[in-house]
């Protein structure tokens, strides 16, 4: 089943009008007389495509309850790296339920975030959180900011702050541990090189535990997906408690 996600509110009995590229979309997969599933503001309904002539529109058919997030509000705040692998870090961290995707530059990044061009940088990147939602059934769209510097991370925390940290094995926690029962948590994620030794001491003095991943070494990309991975099964087990 195709899901697409509305600007406008939705009720039964509506038809809903496809923007342009949902509309192209809906015509390569020829989606006639299927059902879809049309989210608005986190509220979803199932709606039958019809077409007309080369045109499609869908009429909007009955609600649906389920709620496809995570029980807990989860900033990731990735730190800029090559842009492939940057893309692939916001499509996998939109898959796994992220709330809020926070780029980051810091000391070691090989990538700068440059003024030009941003606007269409952002657009693209939440192109790319919104086909990623879309896929796996979300109902909310996480969401991307502008990239920020280190000097501003005191104001995207929340209840658990962490920073997974290549050193951190044998005398730090395991992330599965410092994030158990958290309703809210803030990971940082390191670029290629890491975070230095005086980024690490900028956590420890601004309520950022330094956690592990484990006694393997992961890339940066590796790394904020097995993160998300970590936090959204941890709280996923504590809801069926």
């Amino acid at each position: 089943m195709q899901q697409y996600f509305s600007d406008v509110p939705l009720h039964t009995g509506d038809t809903y009008t496809f923007t342009r590229d949902q509309e192209h979309h809906v015509s390569v997969v020829r989606l006639n007389h299927e059902i879809i599933r049309l989210v608005y503001n986190g509220e979803a309904y199932f709606a039958e495509c019809i077409q007309e002539g080369k045109h499609y529109h869908a009429v909007v058919k009955e609600k649906d309850d389920r709620i496809n997030e995570l029980p807990v509000s989860l900033t990731l705040v990735p730190a800029l790296i090559r842009r492939e692998k940057f893309e692939l870090v916001l499509q996998k961290a939109a898959e796994m339920g992220v709330s809020r995707i926070v780029p980051l530059e810091s000391s070691r990044c090989v990538v700068h975030a440059k003024k030009e061009g941003r606007e269409k940088l952002l657009a693209r990147w939440h192109q790319i959180v919104t086909e990623a939602s879309a896929q796996c059934k979300r109902n909310f769209i996480p969401e991307v900011t502008d990239v920020i510097s280190f000097s501003d991370l005191n104001k995207v925390k929340s209840e658990v702050n962490c920073a997974p940290y290549e050193n951190a094995w044998g005398t730090s926690r395991f992330l599965s541990e410092a994030v158990q029962g958290a309703k809210s948590v803030t990971a940082v994620i390191g670029p290629e090189g890491g975070f230095s030794e005086e980024e690490m001491q900028w956590f420890k003095a601004n309520g950022y535990e330094a956690v592990t991943l484990g006694s393997r070494i992961l890339r940066a990309e590796t790394a904020a997906m097995y993160t998300c991975a970590v936090i959204g099964e941890t709280a996923e087990r504590n809801r069926k408690k």
